[in-house]
């Protein structure tokens, strides 16, 4: 492969398939929210979990800001909306998009997972921020087929055929 490294690791993680979601938050002028695949659990106590937001971006620098954030974990039938979070000139937040309030702020029917928290940390990471959120309300969806990105596209996986798993875990179990 040539090119630069930057595009190599571009290209690199590309191939790396990751759960995607989208991070909201309220700012004095409005919601703002970003399409996310970098989110990661960092600890179960205290409750931690972890993403990445580019500091270029317009909507970056909104959401570190912001005092709460809600993380949105999407399920396959929300593939429309990660790419409406991940276009900055699409619409956001409207009733189309299924998005509904209560006391809690921004709620999203339909997604896998919501995480509720605050930011504790903020990290310079390069070009981008690392944001380690400090969960304090975690609320399970409906247990239906997650959304996937892998190569700059959205997937759903499916289970492997039994045939190739049996043999997987022989080897794990040894």
């Amino acid at each position: 492969m040539t090119g630069s490294l930057a595009d190599q690791f571009k290209a690199g993680f590309r191939r790396h398939a990751a759960g995607v979601a989208l991070v909201v938050g309220e700012t004095a002028t409005g919601p703002v929210g970003a399409t996310v695949s970098s989110v990661a659990s960092v600890s179960a106590d205290p409750a931690l979990l972890s993403f990445s937001l580019a500091r270029a971006s317009s909507v970056g620098p909104q959401l570190v800001g912001c005092d709460r954030l809600s993380v949105f974990v999407l399920s396959a039938d929300q593939a429309d909306l990660a790419a409406a979070y991940a276009d900055r000139r699409a619409e956001r937040f409207t009733d189309e998009q299924g998005w509904a309030r209560d006391e809690r702020g921004l709620v999203l029917p339909g997604a896998v997972a919501t995480f509720r928290g605050r930011a504790v940390r903020v990290i310079p990471a390069g070009g981008s921020w690392l944001v380690l959120l400090e969960v304090d309300e975690v609320e399970l969806g409906r247990p239906v087929a997650p959304l996937v990105h892998h190569d700059r596209e959205y997937w759903t996986p499916a289970p492997l055929p039994e045939d190739r798993v049996l043999p997987l875990l022989r080897a794990v179990e040894g």
